[in-house]
């Protein structure tokens, strides 16, 4: 059980630290789904893939965006 945590808990990390390389201060991932109004994992999903922005975001894989997803809170 520790364990599976542990590791569930770096996945989200894991993500979040790619967002975290390029979005800071006022573009932060939780402020940039806030203002974007992404309330699920699926919507950060298709904003990250579909956006005006995705070409920016090609090298993340699909592991590290729900990692992410995770780490914000979203379903």
């Amino acid at each position: 059980m520790i364990v599976s945590l542990s590791i569930a808990s770096f996945g989200f990390t894991a993500g979040l630290d790619n967002c975290q390389k390029c979005h800071k201060s006022d573009k932060a991932p939780d402020k940039m789904i806030a203002k974007a109004k992404i309330g699920t994992a699926a919507d950060l999903m298709k904003a990250l893939k579909e956006g005006p922005k995705n070409g920016m975001h090609k090298s993340l894989k699909d592991d590290d965006i729900n990692g992410a997803a995770g780490a914000l809170g979203l379903k």
